[in-house]
Parts: C-alpha cells; sequence; structure tokens
C-alpha cells in the first residue's frame, strides 16, 4: 500500500496537506515567536545601558545615537552579539542568543524590528517548518544565527570597527529564502495590495540588502541577511539535512535483503521493489508510532521512491 493510501498521511478533509496548511498546535514558529516576544517584554524592565554597558541615567541624554549605536536596555544588551566577543570568548553563547533579541519599544526604530521580523516569520515560517519537520526547521533556524553572527563578526573584524548585533534577520531571511525556493511560483500579496510570485520578493529582498550595504548611513547588518540568504540557498541546492547528519541510528540499522534461491528466476527490478517494500512499510510504520517529524533525509527520500514505484505497478 502506497503512502498517499494512509489515512494519516492525509488532511481531515481526505486531501493531501499543503505544507502551508500545516500548523498545528505544536508549531515551532510559534514557539520562537513566543521566545522573542517574552524576551522583548522582559528586556523593557531592565535599566537602560550604553554600548559599553554601563548604566544610562535617566536624567541625562537617553535614547542619543552614538557612532556605535543606539542606547539598549540590560537584557538586550547581554544578549546582543558584541565584537568585544574576539577579546571576551567567554561570550560565545551570544552567537545564538542575539537571534532572540531585538531593538528595545523605547529606542529609535521602536517595535518595529521585532514586529517585521515577527510577522514575516508567521506567515512564511509555517509552510517551511511543515516541509523540513519541527525538528529539522528548528536545527535549521538555529544554525541559521550562528552562521549569520560568525557572519557579522567577520564583517566587523575586516572593517576594524567596534559594533554590535540583535534581531533575528538573518534566520528569518534564511526561513524566508528557503521558503521561495521550495514554492518559487507561489502567489503572495505584498503590502497587501501588489500580488506577486515569491521567487519575485526574493529579487526585491536580495536587491534592498545590497543597497543599503553601500549606505554608510544605515544601521542594518545586511551582511547577516545575505549570509541568511546563501546559507538557505546552500542547504537547498545541497540537500542538507541536519537530523540526518546528527543521526547515529542508521550505523546500528541492519541492512535488509532478499534472497533468492533460484538463480534462473531471479528477477532483479522484483528484487528491488521488495528491498524498497519492506524498507517502506517500515518507515510507514515508523510514521504511523512517532509522527513524520521523525524521520531522516535518507528516509523521506527512500518513502518518495516507494510511492512512485507503488503507483508505477498499479498501472
Amino acid at each position: 500500500m502506497g503512502i498517499e493510501n494512509r489515512s494519516y498521511y492525509r488532511d481531515s478533509d481526505g486531501d493531501y496537506a499543503a505544507p502551508w496548511r500545516q500548523t498545528g498546535s505544536r508549531s515551532i514558529v510559534m514557539l520562537l515567536i513566543i521566545i522573542n516576544v517574552v524576551i522583548f517584554g522582559l528586556d523593557l524592565f531592565t535599566p537602560r545601558v550604553d554600548f559599553d554597558g554601563s548604566t544610562i541615567n535617566q536624567t541625562g541624554v537617553a535614547g542619543e545615537l552614538r557612532d556605535t549605536g543606539p542606547f539598549s536596555h540590560w537584557l538586550g544588551h547581554t544578549l546582543s552579539l558584541k565584537t568585544e566577543i574576539f577579546r571576551k570568548p567567554w561570550q560565545f553563547f551570544t552567537l545564538l542568543t542575539y537571534g532572540f533579541a531585538h531593538t528595545p519599544l523605547d529606542a529609535p526604530g521602536g517595535p518595529t524590528h521585532i514586529l517585521f521580523n515577527m510577522l514575516t516569520l508567521f506567515f512564511l515560517g509555517h509552510a517551511v517548518e511543515a516541509d523540513l519537520g519541527r525538528r529539522e526547521f528548528l536545527r535549521f533556524y538555529l544554525v541559521a544565527i550562528v552562521v549569520a553572527g560568525l557572519a557579522f563578526l567577520a564583517s566587523a573584524w575586516l572593517l576594524g570597527a567596534q559594533r554590535s548585533c540583535l534581531g533575528a534577520s538573518g534566520a528569518v531571511t534564511a526561513v524566508v529564502m528557503l521558503f521561495i525556493l521550495k514554492f518559487p511560483q507561489q502567489m503572495l500579496m505584498l503590502f497587501g495590495a501588489i500580488e506577486m510570485p515569491t521567487w519575485v520578493l526574493g529579487v526585491l529582498l536580495i536587491a534592498l540588502d545590497l543597497v543599503r550595504a553601500f549606505n554608510p548611513d544605515s544601521r542594518i547588518a545586511v551582511e547577516t541577511h545575505l549570509t541568511g540568504a546563501a546559507f538557505a540557498a546552500a542547504y537547498f541546492y545541497g540537500k542538507w539535512n541536519f537530523g540526518a547528519l546528527a543521526s547515529m541510528d542508521r550505523a546500528h540499522r541492519p541492512t535488509l535483503q532478499v534472497h533468492y534461491p533460484d538463480d534462473d528466476e531471479f528477477d532483479p527490478h522484483e528484487a528491488q521493489w521488495e528491498k524498497l517494500r519492506i524498507e517502506g512499510d517500515r518507515i510507514l510504520e515508523k510514521i504511523n508510532r512517532q509522527g513524520q517529524d521523525s524521520l531522516t533525509w535518507r528516509e523521506r527520500r527512500t518513502l518518495q521512491r516507494y510511492s512512485e514505484m507503488a503507483r508505477q505497478r498499479r498501472k
């Protein structure tokens, strides 16, 4: 029986579930949004600090823009990625935490920083999560944060500048680009008024970041955006799967073989089908017990071949 006949692979209406329709109560996208919003809210209750971490006197000039950047609050400052990591390597944790902190509500830029990032993640992230699976999507998102952060540090080191970076933009850009690569003809409404395919949106986003890169007054870390987009492209075209790389169970998995005692009656096509059928049924049972998110990249490919061959044999 092919995968398309399995009840747990269909949605409630009996149709094949489209990726952008699968949100679910256990969505990683929603969990990430909640974490970002909670940190954003908590940050407001911590003291205002300058770029060097010193507390800003509330009676002084608060929010003054400096060469090194605007003021922040203590929590956001602690979580942000700063070039001083070269001198303070124990701050390595900020390579991940900076992706969960945003410009505070009372600083220049206000809530637009987190609002834009989280809305983008909400509208496009669910489709990518449904396609990759919850665990692989989380791995992809977290690795994208680290890779974009490393690009920021490399850029600051080459320029010899003291800078800091915070925000989910690098990882969100990676999610957007992966959505574009997976669903290039999907129509989107830009600003709720302009309809365009996603590939056009991708061209516009890259072009906008390139223009920002040549603007000396821009405070946007465009290198994290461009690196996030490049990371998504490498992930897509390289057919990467971090879950498959991390999985150790395949090394201990016994190899299934089909033996035919009579060589005269041996049919290599039937042998291939029998081996694929056994492995396909095992994977389908795994989905039934543990859910689709438990599959490795190799298992997903095997399941696709099994389903295609099963349909061909029925014709």
